[in-house]
C-alpha cells in the first residue's frame, strides 16, 4: 500500500531552547499510513475535518484534524527529497495557513500545532507535488487529542485558555518544561503575544539576540495576562532551537512563571492571592 508523509510538531518537540540555555534540534517528523491513499483529486478541502487517514468526517463528530489550506510544493526537483528539504518546503506555509485559520499567531503558546502532509516517494513518481496543511490538537503527553467542533477562528474568540500551554517545570530554567494540562499543578502558563523574532530565510538568532528583544515583550505580555506587577509571578519565555528555524519556527513564546507550583490560573488574578 502507498502511503502519503506527514509532520507535526509533538509537545515533546518543546523542548525549546529557554532564556538560559539553547537546546539542539528539530521537530520530530512521523509517517502516517492512512486507510486510503489520496489522489490529487481526493484531497480533502480547507475547513474539512479528518480522521488521520484523510477521511472527511463532519467537524462536529470527534475527528483527529482540520484542513486548513491545501496549495503546491515548490519546485524540488524530480527526484524525491529528503524528509529536511520537504520540512522546509511545506512547514512554513502551514504554520502561516495555520495562524491565518486560527486568527491569531498566538497557537505557538496552545496545543494547536501545524500538521502538513505531502506525497508518498510514489505519488511523487507519478508528479503529484501537492501539500495539505492542518490543524491537530494534542494532549499535554503528546498524543493526539481528537477534537469536537471546528477550530476556525478559536483563537480570535475566546477560545485560548481551552488549548493554553501550562508546565509544570520552569520555561526559563529547565531543559524539559514538562507540559502538563493547565487543570494540574503547574508553575507556568504560556500567554497570549507569542514574539516573531524573524522569518524562515533571516538568519537565525544567537540566544543574547532572542533574549534581548524578549526581555520586555514578555514582561508587557505577562503583566497584561496577570493584571498586575506581582513579586511571585514573573515573565519567562523559550525560543524553538536554531536546527528549527528553517521549518519556520522563528517565535517565542512568553510565559508566566511563578515561584512555586499552584492549581488554578494566573489570567487576570490582579493582587489576589497566589491560587493554592
Amino acid at each position: 500500500m502507498r502511503c502519503w508523509r506527514a509532520a507535526v510538531v509533538a509537545l515533546a518537540a518543546l523542548s525549546l531552547a529557554a532564556c538560559t540555555a539553547r537546546v539542539a534540534g528539530t521537530p520530530d517528523a512521523q509517517v502516517v499510513r492512512p486507510s486510503i491513499t489520496p489522489t490529487v483529486d481526493e484531497l480533502p478541502e480547507p475547513g474539512q475535518c479528518t480522521t488521520t487517514g484523510v477521511e472527511v468526517l463532519d467537524c462536529a463528530q470527534r475527528h483527529d484534524a482540520e484542513v486548513t489550506e491545501v496549495g503546491e510544493l515548490p519546485e524540488l526537483g524530480s527526484a524525491y527529497p529528503d524528509d529536511r528539504d520537504l520540512r522546509r518546503a511545506v512547514l512554513p506555509p502551514c504554520r502561516a495557513a495555520l495562524t491565518a485559520y486560527l486568527g491569531s499567531a498566538d497557537h505557538d503558546a496552545t496545543r494547536l500545532q501545524a500538521h502538513a502532509f505531502w506525497p508518498s516517494r510514489d505519488g511523487w513518481a507519478r508528479g503529484d507535488r501537492w501539500r495539505v496543511c492542518a490543524v491537530v490538537e494534542l494532549a499535554p503527553d503528546g498524543s493526539r487529542a481528537p477534537r469536537t467542533g471546528s477550530a476556525r477562528d478559536l483563537l480570535k474568540a475566546a477560545g485560548f485558555s481551552t488549548v493554553q500551554l501550562c508546565a509544570a517545570a520552569s520555561p526559563g530554567v529547565d531543559r524539559d518544561a514538562a507540559i502538563t494540562g493547565c487543570d494540574q499543578p503547574h508553575r507556568a502558563e504560556a500567554v497570549p503575544g507569542v514574539l516573531s523574532l524573524g522569518a524562515p530565510g533571516d538568519p537565525a538568532p544567537s540566544l543574547e539576540q532572542v533574549n534581548a528583544k524578549a526581555a520586555d515583550h514578555c514582561a508587557r505580555a505577562v503583566r497584561s495576562y496577570v493584571g498586575a506587577d506581582r513579586p511571585d509571578v514573573f515573565a519567562s519565555w523559550r525560543a524553538f532551537g536554531s536546527q528549527a528555524w528553517s521549518e519556520g519556527f522563528t517565535s517565542a513564546v512568553c510565559y508566566a512563571e511563578a515561584t512555586r507550583p499552584f492549581t488554578g490560573r494566573l489570567w487576570g488574578l490582579g493582587s489576589n492571592p497566589m491560587p493554592a
